[in-house]
C-alpha cells in the first residue's frame, strides 16, 4: 500500500510539474480524412492477434506504466522492442505463417497501394499533398502523414481512450483497449496511442524496404535541478534512414540489441498532428511536426540519456522470438 501512494505521489507530482507545459496552439477546426469505408480485419486475424497479447500482456502493462519507480527500465524497454519487432514484421507479411500474409495483404488493399496510386493525401487541415510523381523520399512522406492525420490519437473513451479529470493524466494511462495494437488492427480503427502509430509507420516503411527503428522517450516529466529527470510514461516514435535526402542529421550509436545504425536518421513523431498537438503533455510540449522535423522533447532529453533508446526492424530476431 505504501509502495502504491508513493508511485501515486510521484503521477502526481509529474502530472502537476507538466500541466503548465501545454501547447499554445489554439483550437481550430480539424478535418476528418480517414476512410470511412475500411473493413474489419478477418477474424482469423483478430484472434490470432487477442492470443498473442494476452500471453505478452505483463511485458505490455509494465511497459505501459513504466517510469521513475520502475527498477530496471532498460529490461522492460528492451521486451517492448522484440514484441514491437515482431508485430511490425508479422504484419508485413515476411513470417511464414497465414496471419502474417493476411495482415500485409490488408495493409497492402487498404493503406499502400491506394495511396501509391493517388499520390496524394488529405491532411487534417483540409488540404491535400500531392505528389507528380513517387520516388523514395516521397513515398516516406506519404506514409507519415498518412499515419499522422488518418490515425486519431483517443481522447475519449469512445475512442478507445481513459479520460481523467486530473489535468495532463490522462495521457499517462491513455492508450487503446488492447494495450498495443497490431498496425493492421490502428488501419481499421482509424485510431491509435504513440506506440500504435509507431509501430504501424515504421510497418508501412519496412514493407517497401527502408531501414527503420523504433525509439522510445519518457513521455511526460520534469528535469531536476541535477539533471535528473523523473518521469512517468514511455513514448515511442521512429527512426528513418535518411537515404541520401539532406534530411537526417542525427548519427546515434548501436541500438539497444547491438545493432549498428550506420548513416544519419530522421525522427518520426506522428502523434504530433495538427488535432492532437493541442492536447499534448509531452515533455517540452507539442508542435504540429512535418516530415523532417525534430520533436520538441528532443530539447529537453539527449540521445545520451538512458531513458532515450532504439531498436533496429530485425526479421531474424522477429523469426526467432516465441509467440
Amino acid at each position: 500500500m505504501k509502495e502504491y501512494l508513493k508511485i501515486l505521489s510521484m503521477v502526481l507530482v509529474i502530472t502537476l510539474a507538466v500541466y503548465p507545459i501545454i501547447s499554445s496552439v489554439q483550437a481550430q477546426q480539424i478535418y476528418d480524412p480517414r476512410d470511412k469505408n475500411i473493413p474489419p480485419i478477418p477474424s482469423d486475424l483478430k484472434q490470432f492477434y487477442n492470443n498473442f497479447r494476452q500471453k505478452h500482456t505483463p511485458e505490455l502493462v509494465r511497459f505501459l506504466l513504466a517510469g521513475s519507480w520502475n527498477k530496471d527500465t532498460n529490461k522492460v524497454a528492451k521486451d517492448f522492442f522484440s514484441i514491437g519487432n515482431f508485430m511490425v514484421v508479422h504484419d508485413t507479411g515476411k513470417l511464414q505463417i497465414n496471419t502474417s500474409r493476411l495482415a500485409e495483404n490488408y495493409l497492402k488493399d487498404n493503406v499502400t497501394n491506394p495511396l501509391k496510386a493517388k499520390k496524394s493525401i488529405t491532411l487534417q487541415t483540409g488540404e491535400t499533398l500531392k505528389f507528380k510523381k513517387l520516388d523514395r523520399l516521397s513515398t516516406a512522406e506519404l506514409y507519415y502523414y498518412y499515419v499522422r492525420d488518418h490515425i486519431f490519437f483517443p481522447h475519449s473513451s469512445n475512442e478507445g481512450g481513459v479520460t481523467n479529470r486530473i489535468p495532463g493524466f490522462n495521457l499517462l494511462v491513455t492508450t487503446t483497449s488492447e494495450r498495443v495494437r497490431f498496425p493492421t488492427e490502428t488501419v481499421a480503427a482509424g485510431v491509435g496511442a504513440c506506440a500504435d502509430q509507431a509501430l504501424l509507420l515504421a510497418t508501412l516503411l519496412y514493407m517497401d524496404g527502408y531501414e527503420v527503428a523504433i525509439g522510445t522517450a519518457p513521455s511526460i516529466g520534469t528535469k531536476n535541478e541535477d539533471g535528473s529527470i523523473t518521469w512517468a510514461g514511455y513514448h515511442v516514435c521512429v527512426y528513418l534512414k535518411d537515404e541520401g535526402w539532406g534530411i537526417g542529421r542525427h548519427e546515434l550509436k548501436d541500438d539497444e540489441f547491438g545493432n549498428k545504425m550506420d548513416g544519419k536518421w530522421i525522427i518520426l513523431d506522428p502523434i504530433n498532428s495538427p488535432r492532437h498537438v493541442q492536447n499534448m503533455r509531452m515533455m517540452g510540449g507539442g508542435k504540429v511536426l512535418e516530415f523532417g522535423d525534430d520533436p520538441a522533447w528532443l530539447n529537453i532529453i539527449s540521445f545520451d540519456d538512458p531513458l532515450v533508446g532504439y531498436a533496429l526492424i530485425d526479421e531474424k530476431a522477429a523469426k526467432e522470438f516465441s509467440v
